[in-house]
């Protein structure tokens, strides 16, 4: 067992699988930090961008233990499937909430780059940054681009900086960390492998090539084949019997006919009381539902400069699950309600019997344990996504979630 008396470092991650890059990320941030307790925050059934994890989280908790995690707890799904400032606020409240960590790892494209210029005008946000802020949002643009574009205004480089999602989130995880007194000490780590967005195959390929070998057929994962070439042996093990066992998605195409019935029966009054339909979403919506002839289809005549893929994605998501505005509003300002454990080894479960005194969140290990009005809300929600996420699998089990209980090893 770990020392847990010392320093634990705190990893952010979907794991959608965990592959080869991940485990080298793993590896490189326990031994930043004198192999120290790891603890993993994992994203619920559906990704940050909106969508399905290719295995669920109980699953890829099974990969994180396997390669070096010794705690998972859970970033709920109201969290998860948010934009990068919640998203990150979330994962970071839960390690310095819940004292389990000192240190937070993450990837990022140049891990040796000072980012404390960024960092101080997007805390400080002086004039000329909210003017040209402002500007970039009235010609059109969604706010994450704005955001870029006035800092690449004011620091050249910036901005190009910003486009790369890993860096992107490694900035809002270190605003969220001094926006609490720098309790956490951050561990940058060197990105290695292909980007986020490139599907050439190999030993250190991107989640997103893995994702489409898997859904081109049987042969993907045969011993020598792209998927087998590119996770750990564990994952490749835990995919295949979430292939035997129907348990494996391959799109989130089977939520289009339920999108498709909460269009038809509302009008734009009833789609402004849901989270995210802002600035005429709701009318777009309702416009594209006719013309659409899938998910797919329909995130793709939606999207534009002002309403990313992604945003789209996470706000049909959000529909679906009926996470309304007022709820949410209260969610974001109370922050994460509870710590929910998916899994733990040894040294995870001392960690945690150390730290649950000083924890100023909730240590559940079932939804039930919610008790506050929020957190019976992300409760409430968990549910509702694990269903959205059961009916898109081969071989569904409507009450999956309910029965699960941690992982332990």
């Amino acid at each position: 067992m770990k020392d847990i008396t010392g320093p634990a470092v705190g990893i952010v991650a979907e794991y959608n699988p965990l592959h080869n890059g991940h485990r080298l990320h793993l590896a490189a941030a326990l031994a930043r930090c004198g192999d120290a307790p790891c603890v993993a925050v994992l994203s619920s059934n559906f990704t940050q961008r909106g969508e399905p994890a290719v295995v669920d989280k109980w699953t890829r908790t099974r990969m994180a233990l396997a390669c070096g995690a010794d705690l998972v707890i859970e970033l709920p799904f109201v969290f998860a499937v948010s934009a990068a400032p919640f998203f990150s606020a979330g994962a970071v409240d839960l390690l310095v909430r819940t004292r389990l960590a000192t240190h937070i790892a993450f990837g990022m494209e140049d891990s040796t780059r000072d980012v404390s210029p960024i960092l101080d005008i997007l805390i400080h946000e002086p004039a000329s940054f909210k003017q040209r802020l402002k500007d970039e949002l009235f010609r059109g643009a969604s706010y994450a681009r704005a955001a870029a574009g006035a800092l690449e205004s004011l620091l050249p480089g910036s901005g190009v900086f910003l486009s790369s999602p890993n860096n992107l989130l490694a900035v809002s995880y270190l605003l969220r960390v001094q926006e609490l007194g720098g309790s956490l000490t951050p561990l940058p780590i060197q990105r290695l492998g292909a980007g986020h967005g490139d599907a050439a195959p190999g030993p250190l390929t991107s989640s997103l090539a893995i994702r489409a070998a898997l859904r081109r057929g049987k042969t993907s994962m045969e011993d020598g084949g792209p998927v087998a070439s590119a996770v750990p042996r564990t994952s490749l093990s835990l995919l295949r019997q979430a292939k035997e066992e129907g348990r494996l998605c391959a799109s989130g195409e089977g939520l289009w006919p339920m999108l498709q019935a909460i269009l038809i029966r509302s009008g734009p009054e009833d789609l402004r009381g849901f989270d995210g339909m802002d600035e005429g979403m709701e009318n777009l919506f309702l416009k594209r539902r006719a013309d659409s002839a899938g998910m797919e289809d329909f995130m793709a005549r939606c999207a534009s400069g002002r309403y990313t893929r992604a945003r789209i994605r996470r706000t049909a998501l959000r529909l679906l699950a009926g996470v309304d505005r007022w709820s949410w509003q209260a969610a974001a300002r109370v922050g994460v309600p509870y710590a929910r454990v998916l899994g733990a080894n040894e040294t995870g479960r001392a960690l945690l019997r150390l730290r649950a005194a000083s924890s100023s969140l909730p240590l559940i290990t079932r939804l039930a344990a919610a008790r506050d009005p929020v957190g019976r809300f992300a409760a409430r929600m968990e549910f509702r996504a694990s269903s959205l996420y059961e009916a898109l699998l081969p071989a569904p089990d409507p009450r999956h979630e309910e029965r699960q209980r941690p992982i332990m090893t």
